[in-house]
Formats: C-alpha cells, structure tokens, sequence
C-alpha cells in the first residue's frame, strides 16, 4: 500500500513539474500569455467601444445624429475627425474635401463656415444605404466642434483625430481652446498620424491624453522598442490598423506601457479575436456589436 502511494506521489510530481516547466516555457516565448496572465491577476477595469465617427454604421458619420446614436448603444467614447474652414473655424469633417459626404465639390480649407453650412451632409448615406435610411438625415448639416461640445458636454468621452496638421496650422492651439471653453478637459483625448501635431498639443496642454494612429502595410509582430519609448514621451497609447496587428504586437506594446486600440473593427470575429488578445479598446462604426462580443465573452469566462 505505501508503495503504491509512492508510485502515486511519484507520478503526479513529475506531471505536476513537467506542467510548469511547459507554461514557463510558453509563459516566456508567447507574449500574449504574459498579457492574459497580468490581466487574470489585475484585470482591465474595461475594453473601451469607441465609435467610430459616432455610430457611422447606422446614420451619416461625424454628425449630431450618429453620435446621438452612439450615445444611446452606449459606446466609451465617440470618435470626430477635425479640419479648419477657411475662416479657421474647427468643423467635424473626415475628408479634406466636402466631395465624398456631401453633394458640393470643394477643399474644406478653402470655404468658409458660412459656405459649408449650406451643404447636405445626410443625403449620401440614405442613397449608400438605404437599410439605414432615415428621412431625418437629409438636410443635416456638417457641426463646427463647438456645436458638439455645446450640445454633449459631458454626457459622453471623445477621441478626436487631427486631420490635415501643417506647420503653419492653429488647429492644436485652437482644438484646446475648444476644449477648455467647455471645461472637457476631463473627458477628451486626442490622436493623429502626426507624430508632430501630437507633440505640439503635448507642448499646449500636457494633460491631455494622446494616441500615436499608426498604419503597418502588412501583420508586424513586433516594433522597435526604441520607437515606443519615444511615442511614450508625448502620448498614452498607439492606434494601429487592426489588419497590421496580431497577439504578438498588442502584448509588445502593452508590456512597454502603452495602450493598444485598433481601427476600424466592424466584423465581430475580428472584434473577438481584439478581444482576446487584450487590447484596450476597439474603433468600430457598430458600437452596439462590439458591446455584444465583450459581453458574450465575459458570460463564457474570456476574461
């Protein structure tokens, strides 16, 4: 008898010990588990829904009714872009041309606010997509920053992207402006694929929190890790497209102290896959998707 439980011992060490020695070894050479495990023993108090100018999968994108919209889905964050008119007024605007949202032809840097506010900014999505067509959308009008600040104030957070910097531009300046005439100081982070428009904001306004927008050509595992020290001097995380990222990439970035939130993830097998690798945060046109995918994965124990 106490043989046979010295076989027992004997056998259930060796399996007990040949199971560390294995995690240890994945532990080491997956960065990803190192990310799942820190997050076991310190969980992430969220994974952010951001959507993507406003919930632009359901209404006209960067306008009052897509981010009413996002609001209600009860998205984390609505993420605007940002151009300067002419007279340097801040309008929420993606393109550099009014062509592609509304029914006018032009720069947005070369008409006016007045001109601007002229053009139907609705009408495009009801034609592109008529499962989501509203008769309210015609007519809408493109909104200055102020318009959205004034009529959201605090009752939502904002991501928004510095389209179109220029050496000689006064949007940074004029985006804090904005931003401390509302008193949203609290509530605002901004991101960029200009290195040198986040370092000026840096400069203005130190306690704003900024995101590095990246775009990797094809899957990149990792980066140089001199290239995150020096993004982590001026911003809080890095944006990257979610088709250049994998496991890999998210747990290098997050081990070096910044945050991962990738763009645009629409599809909710590509959201689940964001998920599971532990990214901070997910840019979707469908906030109401996402929150879906968190929920579905929290109820079958995904972390």
């Amino acid at each position: 008898m106490t043989k046979l439980f010295r076989h027992k011992a004997y056998f259930i060490s060796v399996h007990v010990l040949m199971f560390i020695f294995l995690f240890s070894a994945l532990y080491a050479y997956f960065p990803w588990i190192q990310v799942k495990v820190k997050e076991i023993i310190d969980p992430a108090d969220k994974v952010l829904t951001i959507a993507h100018r406003g919930a632009s999968g359901y209404a006209p994108e960067n306008t009052i009714p897509a981010i009413e919209l996002a609001i209600e889905m009860q998205a984390d964050y609505i993420e605007l872009d940002i151009h300067l008119t002419k007279d340097k007024i801040p309008v929420v605007i993606h393109d550099e041309t009014v062509n592609r949202t509304t029914g006018s032809r032009g720069y947005v840097r070369n008409l006016t606010l007045e001109q601007i506010k002229q053009l139907d900014a609705g009408s495009w999505f009801n034609e592109a997509y008529p499962m989501f067509a509203r008769e309210q959308y015609a007519g809408i009008t493109i909104p200055t920053l102020d318009e959205v600040f004034e009529t959201f104030g605090d009752k939502t957070r904002y991501m928004i992207e510095i389209k179109e910097p220029g050496s000689n531009s006064q949007i940074e300046a004029l985006l804090n402006e904005a931003i401390e005439k509302y008193k949203l100081e609290d509530v605002v982070s901004v991101h960029s694929f200009s290195s040198a428009s986040l370092r000026k904001l840096h400069a203005i306004n130190p306690e704003i929190p900024l995101y590095q927008l990246v775009w990797n050509d094809y899957t990149t595992a990792r980066v140089p890790a001199s290239y995150l020290e020096n993004v982590k001097t001026y911003a809080v995380g890095i944006s990257p497209n979610f088709q250049g990222i994998g496991a890999a990439f998210v747990a290098q970035v997050k081990n070096a102290g910044l945050k991962v939130m990738p763009y645009t993830v629409n599809y909710q097998v590509n959201m689940d896959k964001a998920y599971l690798w532990g990214v901070d945060g997910v840019y979707t046109n469908y906030p109401d998707r996402f929150q879906e995918v968190i929920d579905t994965n929290r109820e079958n124990g995904q972390w």
